[in-house]
């Protein structure tokens, strides 16, 4: 151990301060290159398979793309839920309700159907009570959570002008494809 010492001792004092300065850089570099450089650099390549990944992806889709108009309607159609599913769109969009506490009153459906567009065109309205943000939160969280619907309209009644609470009347059509 003493040995390691005098060997270490007699290595620094023949290096010299500026030896012992270019060591020290040279070790705060390769740590700098391990502990931040190396680990950005593999993000970086990971981050160029994934675009070509996606590229390639993109390529194949292009060539599937439907060419004829009429194609092109029926791939439209086919993004859209069937009737059926309607149940589960609904709960989606009470489920974002109650993530924002609402209280949702008793709401109006119809459903319209167009046989000339083969859509089916659910209609809801749901009074609901809360503050203005959380009506605010509610239709835009709705609109994300479920991308076949589309605010009709909005209608805010405040009892006071003090009143945090409003009334609001939300007019939402939930867009359904029909079966052919």
């Amino acid at each position: 151990m003493k040995r390691l010492h005098a060997r270490i001792v007699y290595g620094a004092q023949s290096l010299g301060w500026p030896g012992i300065l270019g060591l020290g850089l040279l070790a705060f570099i390769a740590g700098f290159y391990f502990s931040t450089f190396r680990p950005e650099q593999m993000r970086l390549e990971n981050l160029h398979s994934e675009v070509s990944k996606l590229e390639e992806k993109r390529s194949r889709a292009a060539s599937e793309e439907p060419k004829t108009p009429s194609d092109r309607l029926n791939a439209f159609y086919g993004l859209l839920p069937p009737s059926d599913h309607i149940a589960d769109l609904l709960g989606k969009i009470f489920g974002v309700a109650n993530q924002q506490t609402l209280i949702l009153e008793q709401g109006e459906y119809r459903a319209v159907r167009d046989n000339v567009s083969r859509l089916t065109h659910y209609q809801i309205m749901l009074p609901v009570k809360g503050t203005y943000p959380q009506v605010r939160k509610f239709v835009a969280a709705a609109l994300a959570e479920v991308p076949n619907l589309s605010l009709d309209s909005i209608q805010f009644e405040r009892q006071k002008v003090g009143d945090s609470m409003v009334d609001a009347k939300v007019k939402l059509v939930l867009y359904l494809g029909q079966r052919s």
